[in-house]
């Protein structure tokens, strides 16, 4: 009979794994939050730590080597140093011997500035002497073309020898053909650089290099030239050409991270270190935590495989015990083995059933006499104003001979009084529903034909087995054409017709009358939605047998399109049988 409304239902069992991988869930997020943000935060401290160790490599570096030059500009302005220039300066042997000696002081205190500066070498072409830290000597053909290659860039040039970097103090312009009068070379040591390049790695898989641009040098921290060169060459620059500050570039199959520390006087410094290596304890953290996730994981399936059991088991018992009863079976009782609480629940609902099982045979008995004798009353009812205009119809059309339409009148007056004296059934086929409305129909309509018109659509064939009540469709013709139509001198129009959409099926009956207005339709809406007075005697009944037979079924009522009210009897698809 009744079928209500089905909703979809989460079970407990469902729930709690949702909640437990919720949980899991949050914890896998938060914690891959917390490794990115612990990652983001050691290439912060690395990036921090690069950029002081290369802004204090560069300060160390710079200060050492403008220190140097400037000695350098400073032995230059000797006053002895022109003397040694000429060959006949007018110094004694012992004089100039003083001299060159001296120079040779000076150099070595250059020198002994700093362990970057390897030597000093002071080339005198027209005297023919060459001095350096250690000494002085005569110059000779290999050192004249010593000079010519380290002079060749000119004064005051960078320049480097193969071996170490050399910077280049020169007078040219001299009488002879040799054309420099002096230079003074001070030779860096690329050794020493190294050396304290490796000072400033980060960590083991870290390094750093100088690269020269001019020159094209690379000096390193170590012995791999390669991925120093490698990293180089895949180095971004910004638009001005100078090495972006951080990046992170992919060489010999790893990943480092740069910082370019700043140019110097012997070029740009630039640090690496690899990713993996440095990020080793925050992977190793994140390891140990999936594991710890997988552990969890597998005790949060053995708790729910375990209520599972224990519990959500015996509530589906229970649950589907409901739905049983629900559909109207309560001769099962739930037998369940055990002395738990669910025990307990079980008693209490097999002796619920048997007493609501009970109930429900008082109350159907009850309401199924109650719903007879209703059927009988409506039945009972017959106007006898509608009886006797009908019989007085058809002997008028009698005696004047109109012999054809008195056979169809008392051919339809036969229907509808043989459909209502057969009392054998409470639920018929629709299709004898709607032939019965169309008999009353067409007894009014010729009784009425001058005054108005009737359009009865046909039932679609799909609904025509569809079992309903008895007597739904003929009181809304018969409330229609007593209030809606009654004061209709002409022109009136009474239309029934079929709608069905994705979720209903209704039976819709209007007219044009002008008997209701809004405030009587508004009142009849709230008296069906409240239950009804006894004014709504016949529509109240309507609806309620409508909606104890489908459920999600009854009766509206609106303004009609054609000016009259409109009587919907509507019926959830679903639910149909």
């Amino acid at each position: 009979m009744k079928h209500g409304k089905s909703r979809k239902r989460t079970s407990l069992w469902m729930k709690q794994a949702l909640v437990f991988s919720a949980i899991i869930l949050c914890s896998f997020a938060g914690m891959w939050i917390m490794t990115l943000r612990a990652a983001s935060t050691v290439r912060e401290l690395t990036y921090d730590r690069m950029r002081e160790q290369a802004q204090y490599y560069l300060n160390m570096l710079n200060s050492e080597v403008e220190h140097a030059m400037n000695l350098q500009i400073e032995f230059l302005n000797d006053r002895k140093l022109p003397f040694l220039m000429e060959p006949d300066s007018g110094l004694s042997p012992y004089e100039q011997r003083d001299a060159l000696l001296s120079a040779s002081e000076k150099m070595y205190s250059i020198v002994s500035v700093s362990d970057l500066v390897k030597d000093c070498l002071l080339y005198l072409p027209d005297s023919g002497f060459k001095i350096n830290s250690s000494g002085v000597w005569a110059m000779g053909e290999d050192d004249f073309d010593d000079m010519a290659h380290d002079t060749e860039q000119g004064d005051a040039s960078l320049f480097f020898d193969g071996e170490d970097f050399c910077f280049v103090r020169l007078e040219r312009n001299s009488l002879n053909g040799n054309g420099c009068k002096f230079a003074l070379v001070l030779i860096f040591s690329t050794s020493e650089i190294q050396e304290r390049l490796s000072y400033l790695n980060v960590g083991t898989a870290g390094g750093n290099f100088v690269y020269h641009a001019e020159q094209n040098v690379i000096l390193t921290s170590d012995s791999d030239q390669s991925l120093a060169a490698e990293i180089l060459g895949k180095m971004k620059k910004e638009e001005d050409g100078m090495y972006l500050e951080v990046q992170e570039v992919s060489a010999q199959g790893e990943k480092y991270m740069l910082f370019a520390g700043g140019t110097g006087t012997l070029g740009s410094f630039i640090q690496y270190t690899e990713e993996d290596a440095l990020l080793y304890k925050i992977h190793q953290s994140w390891s140990y935590f999936m594991v710890c996730l997988c552990v969890v994981s597998l005790m949060a399936a053995v708790f729910i495989v375990y209520t599972n059991r224990r519990i959500h088991r015996p509530m589906r018992l229970l649950t589907d015990a409901f739905r049983r009863v629900k559909e109207g079976n309560m001769d099962e009782h739930i037998k369940q083995p055990g002395k738990d609480e669910f025990a307990y629940l079980y008693d209490g609902f097999n002796d619920m059933e048997d007493e609501l099982k009970r109930l429900i045979d008082e109350v159907y008995i009850q309401t199924n006499l109650v719903q007879k004798a209703q059927m009988k009353q409506m039945q009972a009812q017959i106007n006898p104003h509608f009886l006797y205009n009908s019989f007085f119809t058809l002997s008028h059309r009698i005696k004047r001979g109109d012999y054809e339409s008195a056979e169809e009148f008392a051919r339809h007056l036969g229907k509808y009084f043989r459909y209502l004296t057969r009392n054998g059934s409470d639920y018929i086929p629709l299709e004898q529903e709607v032939e019965h409305a169309r008999s009353y129909a067409a007894i009014q309509g010729i009784r009425f034909a001058s005054r108005l018109t009737i359009e009865f659509q046909e039932l679609p064939k799909a609904y025509a087995s569809l079992m309903v009540p008895r007597l739904i469709l003929q009181p809304l013709l018969e409330n229609s054409f007593g209030h809606g139509l009654e004061n209709k001198e002409e022109n009136g129009l009474l239309c029934v017709s079929f709608a069905e959409s994705e979720d209903e099926f209704a039976i819709i009956v209007e007219d044009n009358g002008e008997e209701a207005g809004d405030e009587d339709i508004l009142r009849l809406q709230e008296e069906l939605r409240k239950g009804g007075q006894q004014e709504l005697t016949g529509l109240l009944n309507i609806h309620r047998r409508l909606q104890i037979y489908f459920g999600n079924a009854g009766v509206r009522v609106k303004r009609s399109e054609l000016g009259g009210m409109a009587v919907i009897l509507w019926m959830e698809r679903k639910t149909l049988k």
